[in-house]
């Protein structure tokens, strides 16, 4: 029988999910940098659990990842859901959570803790609606969901605690029989998002592949492998500002925001709370309209355009993935 599993349903592209249920390629596990990570957060599970533990929690641990002793499994049209959940947590007034635990370096660790599962981490989402959704057909009591986060980085640990929304679950229940019934790989509603592709088995041979892409642009350079330790403090020197930048500037527009509607909009300009003080200053910016300028003078446009050549470097962390993409 066709078999999507809980850990994959949230992933946004249906063409891997498809190449996965109809067992297009066994993977094989190997000792790549990717896997050392996913067998790294495997064994730091446990570890997790007895924090839990320790900090009140009373925690119904399955433990194994795939190999668990309970797996829960609900049929649907053309296949199955399947998935073996990881924990059922209880303490105070927070009773029955389903919670899957997850481990992340410290920038994917701070990005999740920040904006929360919801809204940086829907595919965790999506793995423990399917846990909670097979629970409760199969007669257990649900009241909460929740992933564990745990920072590799600094063993800093976080709960976020969300509700069961039925109607996302039958959301991922009627996509799976999209991708179940479909006799070739999807093509249209194939969302790939800038991770999917990277850490996609069958990236290899998926014709839409943006990793695919990025090889035959770059096959006539040569790759050259350094140990130089100033190159490398370098590259993740670049990386890590870059992605401080882009969270800086999404955590600077939500801030800007909740401002604009609770205080620029009534006409407050100075502000005092807690241990801040915000003062607002409207101030006059002129911009030259270079659309406008092409459109009304093009005759001029090329005889004022200087033609120069800039250096980007694009920089990515092969290891940056958490303990299942």
């Amino acid at each position: 029988m066709k078999t999507l599993r809980a850990s994959s349903a949230g992933y946004p592209c249906k063409r891997k999910l498809w190449y996965e249920v109809n067992s297009v390629m066994k993977r094989e596990k190997c000792d790549s940098p990717q896997q050392r990570i996913y067998d790294t957060g495997t064994h730091l599970e446990k570890l997790v659990v007895e924090f839990l533990r320790r900090d009140g929690w009373e925690v119904d641990y399955n433990e194994g990842s795939q190999e668990a002793p309970v797996e829960l499994t609900y049929d649907l049209n053309g296949g199955r859901l399947a998935g073996h959940p990881d924990c059922f947590m209880s303490k105070g007034e927070m009773q029955n959570v389903l919670a899957d635990i997850k481990t992340m370096n410290d920038y994917g660790f701070k990005k999740w803790k920040q904006q929360g599962t919801l809204k940086d981490k829907p595919q965790y989402a999506d793995q423990v609606h399917v846990y909670a959704g097979l629970a409760l057909k199969a007669g257990y009591r649900v009241e909460h969901l929740a992933i564990v986060g745990f920072n590799k980085n600094n063993s800093e640990m976080y709960i976020d605690i969300f509700d069961y929304d039925p109607a996302r679950f039958e959301a991922i229940c009627k996509r799976a029989e999209e991708i179940f019934n479909s006799d070739n790989a999807p093509v249209e509603g194939c969302k790939r998002e800038s991770w999917s592709c990277r850490y996609c088995d069958f990236s290899g041979m998926c014709e839409l592949s943006t990793v695919s892409e990025k090889i035959s642009k770059s096959a006539s350079d040569e790759v050259v492998h350094t140990q130089d330790g100033q190159i490398i403090s370098a590259m993740d020197l670049l990386l890590a500002g870059r992605e401080y930048s882009r969270a800086g500037a999404a955590m600077e527009k939500e801030a800007k925001a909740i401002l604009d509607a609770k205080v620029f909009s009534e006409g407050i300009r100075n502000i005092q709370g807690g241990k801040y003080a915000l003062s607002i200053t409207e101030k006059p910016r002129s911009s030259f309209d270079t659309t406008a300028f092409k459109k009304a003078h093009p005759e001029l446009v090329s005889e004022f355009t200087k033609t120069s050549t800039s250096v980007y470097y694009d920089v990515e962390n092969l290891e940056s993935v958490d303990d299942e993409p």
